[in-house]
């Protein structure tokens, strides 16, 4: 088209590539990705695609929630508040799912070296 603002040839690396830039009305776009070896631009690659669609989902649905356990400890949190409202035996298994839904954060916790008991 007649749209583009800059026709470049730039050499990266031992390759030539056409750079058009500043285009009026961009329909779409390149990421060029470049990696040291065949597994590392196989990783970069994916993660890309990965990052890609969570803008994607949060694009057309942009409900989300909290990560790295957050919402696992707010629902145990609860769940444990109102275990005072049950009685009897009744509540054991109320405990019981409180005491499980703390084990993902745990697990994220130790998985990055924190102090569990100190941050738990």
């Amino acid at each position: 088209g007649t749209g583009c603002g800059l026709f470049e040839v730039r050499k990266i690396g031992d390759e030539y590539f056409a750079f058009l830039e500043k285009c009026t009305d961009a329909k779409a776009c390149t990421v060029m990705l470049r990696g040291g070896t065949k597994d590392v631009l196989n990783e970069i690659e994916r993660n890309l695609q990965d990052a890609m669609q969570v803008v994607r989902n949060v694009h057309f649905d942009p409900r989300m929630l909290p990560g790295g356990g957050a919402t696992e400890i707010a629902v145990s949190t609860a769940i444990t508040k109102s275990i005072d409202s049950v009685e009897g035996i009744s509540k054991w298994p109320y405990a019981a799912v409180a005491a499980a839904l703390e084990v993902i954060p745990r697990t994220l916790a130790q998985n990055c070296g924190a102090n569990v008991i100190r941050l738990l």
